[in-house]
């Protein structure tokens, strides 16, 4: 059988589904290189109790455990029979379609799900946690904090989205409606349409501070890995192998590459916000809402890629005095460099 255990890679324990309900972990809803197979309609109700991941060399396997320190059980889709020999061919191709795709945060997912015909049961499965949503407050609070001055100035009723949003809710339907005709005056559409442009609005900046999230957790391992690689190459031993000078170099382009794509990409979209705050409408709003999305599978492939390797590095070199730069040669050259 082709079945791998892997410890290198961190991942959270395995979900415990219920295939009937289709119960899915926050942790694994939340998580940018992990899928948990009970949201995809296979026909093979069994591998409800999956997941697919991304493991420390950027392959999509399909786990079947998670040990902890043992390591997970992983197995190649190509290998799938050898475990679900009745497996159909629907479901063999549809888990390889899910295979190429670069991350597995429910942003990416909604817009390559789609592409891929993909029809997702339940919605909510493509949504982040509450848990997530209320600990993303923080780096939305810059973006949410300007729609509330911009249209509703000093009222101090409304001082967070939170409050924008209770205003459906509010028990005097006078003043709701009034504060929402506010609204739809200032944005320049209908009051029917202030619902869906707050769901909207949310949601867009609420997939920014994911990102922006994912990026911010893996700084401190990028940093004490470029240090390494610094250290690597200039030891005395170590700088005669020029082949490892090559792939060391190689490497760290492709993660600073990465890590400043990700960056410029957040610039670009506060440097948009701002702009389009200037004469803010339901149209400038579209258009800033189509640029989002349309960098959702590029810098969360991205953001996967370095959340996957910094983990596997963080795990293995837990402090800068963790190994020496033999051992974190011989990591870089095994297991930072595959799949790039």
């Amino acid at each position: 059988m082709t079945l791998s255990a892997e410890a290198d890679q961190p991942t959270q324990n395995a979900a415990v589904v219920d295939t009937e309900q289709r119960v899915v972990q926050d942790v694994d809803r939340d998580s940018i290189h992990t899928l948990p197979l009970s949201v995809i309609p296979f026909q093979a109700k069994s591998l409800g109790s999956t997941r697919m991941i991304k493991n420390s060399r950027l392959e999509s396997v399909i786990e079947l455990f998670d040990g902890g320190k043992s390591g997970s059980g992983q197995l190649p889709v190509s290998a799938i029979r050898q475990v679900y020999t009745n497996i159909s061919s629907d479901d063999v191709k549809m888990l390889t379609e899910l295979s190429k795709l670069h991350s597995y945060d429910v942003y990416s997912l909604r817009i390559q799900l789609r592409k891929l015909g993909i029809k997702v049961d339940d919605h909510e499965h493509l949504k982040l946690s509450a848990a997530k949503q209320v600990q993303l407050q923080r780096y939305m609070a810059a973006f949410t904090q300007r729609v509330i001055i911009e249209v509703f100035g000093g009222d101090d009723s409304v001082r967070n989205y939170d409050d924008v949003v209770a205003l459906f809710r509010h028990p005097d339907k006078s003043l709701a409606i009034a504060k929402l005709k506010m609204m739809s005056e200032k944005l320049g559409i209908g009051l029917e349409e202030v619902p869906v442009f707050l769901e909207d609005f949310g949601d867009i900046y609420l997939s920014i501070a994911y990102f922006r999230e994912c990026w911010e957790s893996v700084q401190s391992a990028f940093s004490d890995f470029c240090y390494s690689v610094d250290d690597i190459m200039e030891n005395r031993t170590l700088k005669q192998d020029r082949n490892l000078m090559k792939t060391c170099d190689a490497v760290c382009d492709k993660f600073s590459n990465m890590n400043t794509g990700a960056s410029d990409r957040f610039h670009n979209f506060e440097n948009q916000t701002a702009k389009m705050w200037d004469n803010l409408d339901s149209k400038r709003f579209k258009w800033f809402k189509k640029v989002v999305q349309e960098n959702h599978t590029e810098i969360g492939g991205a953001l996967c890629n370095l959340s996957v390797k910094m983990n596997a590095w963080n795990k293995k070199f837990p402090h800068q005095n963790s190994g020496g730069p033999i051992k974190r040669a011989e990591f870089i050259r095994v297991t930072m460099q595959q799949g790039l």
